[in-house]
């Protein structure tokens, strides 16, 4: 599928995030006086298409596209201003099948390009446990759990102590800091969730991340990690996201990534 590289700012706004818009977007007023912007991602794009012919479709659709995208950001090494990026969908899937289906479309490509699976690794995480820990176990409001959310994310660009201040600022109790930060500081998965509450064992976001890692093993692929920093910038995610991490010493970094984003469309 293609469209246009304008779209309304509010798509975004509404979708992706104001900060997305506010810092990362080339956002200007047309000669209409319309607020548009230069698409930053697609999958606004095709929520938005989607929902228009939902009617006439045949589900579940799988639908891809090549677009350029636009990023108003600090050039760097692999990122530009202006990139080109395959963006693979799946609508109409409600189960974890969807998921699998997607990493492991992402691990062939990967594959084909004639990497081991010992180049790479692919690190999943699940929005819903990271909800229930903010806003059950840590009892924040939705403001402060959107902001430690967006903290997250930011873990890995930020200095140690700039992290730990931030969380104390939102946590505001030492203790419930410390324990957040030991928590987001485990090793692995069996880890992570001994330091929940035991009763959530069974909760649905840590169910999905064993299935969907179960799954994946199924079919061969073994380089799949658990990691609960994971948290992918997008506001519309809903459940499993994942990234591809390079593992070269050279390029240690994330190379591209998705998620489920059920509520978006």
């Amino acid at each position: 599928y293609g469209a246009s590289v304008l779209e309304p700012a509010e798509l975004y706004r509404a979708k992706s995030g104001e900060e997305i818009v506010n810092e990362q977007t080339y956002t200007f007023t047309d000669r209409g006086d319309r607020e548009v912007t230069l698409r930053p991602e697609m999958t606004p794009t095709v929520g938005r298409m989607i929902s228009a012919k939902r009617r006439e479709l045949v589900f579940p659709v799988r639908w891809y596209s090549i677009p350029n995208l636009f990023r108003y950001e600090q050039p760097q090494r692999g990122r530009t201003r202006e990139h080109w990026q395959l963006n693979a969908d799946i609508f109409g899937v409600e189960d974890i099948s969807a998921e699998i289906e997607i990493i492991n479309l992402a691990y062939d490509i990967v594959k084909s390009y004639g990497l081991r699976e010992t180049d790479f690794e692919i690190r999943i995480n699940n929005r819903k446990v990271m909800n229930y820990v903010t806003k059950e176990v840590f009892s924040l409001d939705d403001d402060k759990s959107y902001k430690l959310s967006k903290l997250i994310d930011k873990k890995d660009k930020i200095k140690p102590e700039a992290f730990a201040l931030g969380v104390q600022e939102l946590l505001n109790d030492n203790d419930k800091s410390a324990r957040f930060i030991t928590l987001l500081n485990s090793k692995n998965f069996e880890e992570f969730t001994s330091n929940l509450p035991q009763t959530k064992e069974e909760h649905q976001g840590l169910n999905e991340i064993k299935k969907v890692i179960s799954g994946l093993g199924n079919l061969g692929i073994n380089n799949v990690r658990f990691d609960q920093t994971l948290m992918r910038g997008f506001d519309y995610y809903t459940g499993t996201v994942f990234e591809i991490f390079d593992l070269n010493p050279a390029n240690r970094r994330s190379v591209f990534g998705g998620g489920r984003y059920d509520d978006l469309i």
